[in-house]
């Protein structure tokens, strides 16, 4: 019962970071999605004067790799979480008094930016707690500029479910099963890589296009 009610409870973290435990979780989750950061850092392809967006940023480990190569005119970090916004918010003072960096807490089916205002897209490790994943497609296909980019990086279903993560609200899915809800969003261009984090595990990474 007690693993039972604390792997409920680390579901509940990793989706929504908060308190004490949050703050810990927040930082450990760096160094662990290390490996997927840093192979959407090199999949976005970031060009000079970019406006860059990461849905769930975390600690922020990506947000800063973004902003270090001093492509973007604009990296924006959107949180639910106030543990995560309130941490970044300290890390990241002297970008965000720059407007080099902004941060938002909001809901990623409801973006708070105008039509075509993103080059370029990502997020890791968050799909699985979207309610409603083509809700938040079209968002982001929206917001993205004509020949905008979308970087998504998760865990296979098959490894969530051996984590049974899948019995405490994760929301897994197959590649194809992603590949197929950004094709219906009207994504295009749709391509798929795999990589491996340090306890080899591997993981993948989806990439669609906005061409219009």
């Amino acid at each position: 019962m007690f693993i039972l009610n604390f792997r409920d409870f680390l579901a509940h973290q990793l989706g929504f970071p908060s308190g004490w435990f949050g703050r810990l979780l927040i930082r450990f989750l760096n160094q662990h999605n290390a490996a997927m950061n840093d192979q959407v850092l090199q999949l976005l392809d970031l060009q000079n004067g970019d406006r860059v967006l990461e849905i769930g940023f975390g600690g922020g480990y990506l947000l800063d790799q973004i902003s270090r190569t001093g492509l973007p005119a604009l990296t924006v970090g959107l949180e639910r979480s106030p543990e995560a916004i309130n941490l970044c918010e300290q890390k990241f003072r002297d970008q965000i008094s720059q407007k080099k960096i902004e941060l938002l807490c909001a809901d990623a089916a409801e973006l708070p930016f105008p039509d075509a205002y993103f080059n370029q897209i990502c997020t890791v490790n968050t799909i699985y707690f979207w309610t409603n994943a083509p809700k938040v497609l079209a968002e982001c296909r929206r917001v993205l500029t004509p020949n905008g980019k979308l970087v998504i990086s998760y865990n296979s279903k098959d490894f969530l479910e051996k984590q049974k993560f899948s019995q405490h609200g994760f929301i897994t899915y197959e590649v194809t099963e992603i590949e197929m809800m950004l094709q219906t969003a009207g994504f295009t261009q749709i391509v798929t890589v795999s990589g491996k984090n340090d306890q080899h595990q591997e993981f993948f990474c989806t990439l669609g296009d906005r061409i219009s």
